[in-house]
């Protein structure tokens, strides 16, 4: 109840004043912040759960964003419009990862909540390359989710801990604006890009898609900005950042696990979508129920069947 009683006085001492309000609850949560780095990374993914090929394999993780530390950092979209280059952006992108680890050591990767981390295993199940490199990053630590560092440490005057609730907080000006400025917005851009794009409007799809390109750097800016806002709260409560501590042994599926083995084996590659229905059925992948689905159109044109 104090906690619930506090947040309620943050809400409406920031609807009253128009200030952003916080107070750091739990300091000593923020000693999990690994200690910053030249190499580290803040990525994003963009995906549209209704995206199918074929209407039996869904979701597509269309854009891959990543910055590099630093205000000058670069900011490297890897799009995907369909199965084959989202296997090559998860390639380019673990290619990316791997090459900048070798530079940088002790970088890591940040992100905001657990769908980075649950995709990038999809995506490496999917097309069956990989699963090594994603299960190395999960075990070692280097991808990082602000998400829950939040929730334990700090209380907010927004009445959500989304990522965009939080920017008054960090972005001081620099405040989001344009037609695409949530998930939802992103998601319903990219259909429209795709019809668009069928429709021989170039011009029309270029714009959207830069559009939606802008919206998830400024994620990744806004990731990168909430990191050193806590850093900065970490040291304003004398607190050390130790970092993220690697998964223990037994945390998740052994390489040599016989049955793991078994199953990439029987689902072949994948690429271009050629499995079997053999392979598909142990493959990671699925149909989402026609609750989600609503009779609506699949992203390559066709007509989703409900019944």
């Amino acid at each position: 109840m104090d906690a619930l009683t506090a947040q309620a006085k943050l809400q409406v001492a920031q609807r009253t004043s128009g200030v952003p309000q916080f107070e750091v609850v739990d300091p000593q949560q923020l000693a999990l912040l690994p200690e910053p780095d030249d190499g580290d990374l803040f990525f994003d993914f963009e995906g549209d759960p209704l995206w199918t090929a074929d209407g039996t394999e869904w979701g597509l993780e269309y854009l891959f964003g990543v910055l590099e530390a630093g205000r000058r950092g670069v900011f490297r979209p890897l799009w995907a419009h369909d199965r084959i280059e989202e296997r090559r952006a998860l390639t380019d992108f673990l290619a990316l990862v791997a090459q900048r680890r070798k530079r940088h050591p002790n970088m890591h990767i940040y992100h905001y909540a657990p769908y980075e981390k649950t995709a990038l295993l999809r995506l490496a199940g999917r097309h069956g390359v990989g699963e090594d490199a994603v299960d190395e990053l999960l075990r070692s630590g280097v991808l990082v989710d602000l998400y829950p560092l939040v929730r334990k440490s700090i209380r907010v005057g927004a009445e959500s801990v989304s990522l965009k609730a939080l920017e008054p907080l960090y972005m001081g000006a620099e405040l989001r604006d344009g037609d695409v400025t949530t998930a939802a917005d992103s998601i319903t851009g990219y259909a429209r890009f795709t019809e668009l794009r069928a429709a021989g409007r170039d011009a029309e799809a270029a714009t959207l898609l830069k559009q939606i390109e802008d919206y998830n750097h400024y994620d990744c800016r806004s990731t990168r900005a909430l990191r050193d806002w806590l850093l900065l709260r970490a040291f304003e409560s004398g607190v050390t950042p130790s970092g993220t501590q690697p998964v223990a042994d037994g945390g998740g599926v052994e390489p040599d696990d016989p049955l793991a083995r078994r199953l990439a084996e029987a689902a072949g590659d994948g690429a271009g979508g050629d499995r079997s229905p053999e392979q598909t059925a142990v493959a990671p992948g699925g149909r989402p129920p026609a609750a989600i689905t609503g009779g609506k159109k699949n992203r390559s044109g066709g007509r989703i069947s409900t019944g």
